[in-house]
């Protein structure tokens, strides 16, 4: 718990400054969010357990969305607006810990993000059809 209301304040200090610094806290819940939805797609993979969904954009995309929805309540709960005021407290004069965290951050997200790229590229790889890569083995050829 420590550790994703830690991830929340990091967030949120970034997108506290820049064209974001209207929006900050929604700003860091909607990344919490992709990070969460990012493992579940590696945890699916894994599991080989994505459906096939053979429908056009607006309604694949209305189906990550009512996926990521649940996603973004539960992270709404678990980092709450009022857990700021006590962070700041705590990490605004610990730039050591704040530098470490950012870096181990930015470390983390581009890890996961690789490792679902690698995931689906296997998966593509050994035969597995994924709904977000297109199955092309039988298409018709003219």
């Amino acid at each position: 718990m420590r550790t994703i209301k830690f991830i929340g304040y990091l967030f949120h200090r970034y997108y506290s400054k820049g064209s974001r610094a209207s929006i900050p806290y929604f700003s860091a819940i909607c990344s919490m969010t992709l990070l969460v939805f990012i493992h579940l797609m590696q945890i699916l993979i894994l599991l080989n357990s994505i459906p096939d969904i053979t429908a056009d954009k607006l309604t694949k995309r209305l189906i990550v969305f009512l996926t990521m929805l649940p996603i973004y309540f539960v992270m709404t709960i678990l980092f709450k607006k009022s857990d700021l005021a006590p962070l700041k407290e705590k990490y605004d004069r610990d730039w050591d810990k704040v530098f470490k965290g950012n870096v181990w951050l930015v470390f983390y997200i581009i890890t996961s993000f690789a490792l679902l790229i690698i995931l689906m590229l296997w998966k593509k790889h050994n035969g597995a059809s994924l709904s977000l890569v297109p199955n092309y083995k039988n298409a018709m050829v003219l």
